[in-house]
């Protein structure tokens, strides 16, 4: 990799503070990282600008806006978004990412209807801070309870409908590697492509949500995929995001140094 492409994800660290992980990317050469919301709750995200600053960091995208389905109005929605677009201007990242929401009840179209929705009404406000949306696909086990936005091809119709340069892609490699049309759809995704995020496949996959492996513990020919996203244009950081205890349990610090050191490896 090339230096200032790597990104750590603050999943990768959930039980760290951001002031121990901005150190430990430091001291690991990594000057990039992705920020979810959660960690700052109840807290000026200013002070957490201020951290990253202090110790020379940059924010590549924030975790996480969306959720358009599911159990709150969408006018909650829409106004906790706006919020997530003002955290993000003032954390510096130019990048929100969106986890779309589910299907409730199954129902795949009423929850595509309701997504275009919420994005289409939230789209004027991310372009006039410059903010971009980076609608992430999710793996289809999470369709009912997170998004049902669960392929390439489904993000690219959102992207084509709405028609607006404030609105991207996000590609999780653990969301898509498994769609026999994701070639296809990154054919499409020249200049689409805000954010990348890599974790691998554990076989067997421990947990649904937090089973997630370190790249080059599971089956994802991930330097392959890299280099097919690479293809498209896409010269953004990589943003490594691994949601596992296993992980989270060692030293942030050696976490961050192993990570740099398998990507370096690998892509």
């Amino acid at each position: 990799m090339h230096s200032g492409q790597l990104s750590i994800n603050q999943a990768t660290a959930e039980t760290s503070g951001t002031d121990d992980l901005a150190v430990a990317c430091r001291a690991a050469g990594i000057d990039q990282v992705s920020l979810w919301r959660h960690k700052y709750l109840g807290q000026d995200p200013a002070r957490t600008a201020a951290t990253l600053r202090g110790h020379g960091l940059r924010v590549s995208s924030l975790c996480r806006g969306g959720f358009f389905t599911g159990t709150r109005p969408e006018q909650e929605a829409y106004e906790d978004n706006r919020r997530a677009i003002e955290e993000a201007v003032i954390l510096g990242s130019p990048i929100l990412v969106l986890v779309c929401g589910p299907a409730v009840g199954g129902d795949i179209a009423a929850a595509e209807s309701a997504i275009r929705r919420g994005i289409e009404r939230i789209l004027p406000a991310a372009g006039d801070a410059g903010v971009t949306l980076a609608v992430e696909p999710f793996h289809p086990m999470f369709l009912a309870e997170r998004s049902a936005v669960v392929t390439l091809a489904q993000a690219h119709r959102l992207l084509d409908d709405l028609t607006d340069p404030a609105l991207a892609l996000a590609i999780d490699t653990y969301h898509v590697w498994w769609d026999p049309a994701l070639q296809a759809g990154l054919d499409r995704a020249a200049g689409r492509i805000a954010a990348v995020h890599v974790a691998d496949w554990l076989v067997p996959t421990p947990s649904m949500l937090a089973g997630r492996g370190l790249p080059g513990d599971g089956v994802i020919p991930l330097g392959d995929l890299l280099t097919r996203i690479e293809a498209t244009g896409f010269t953004g950081p990589v943003e490594v995001e691994v949601l596992n205890p296993d992980v989270w349990a060692r030293p942030v610090a050696e976490v961050t140094a192993d990570v740099r050191d398998r990507m370096a490896r690998l892509w």
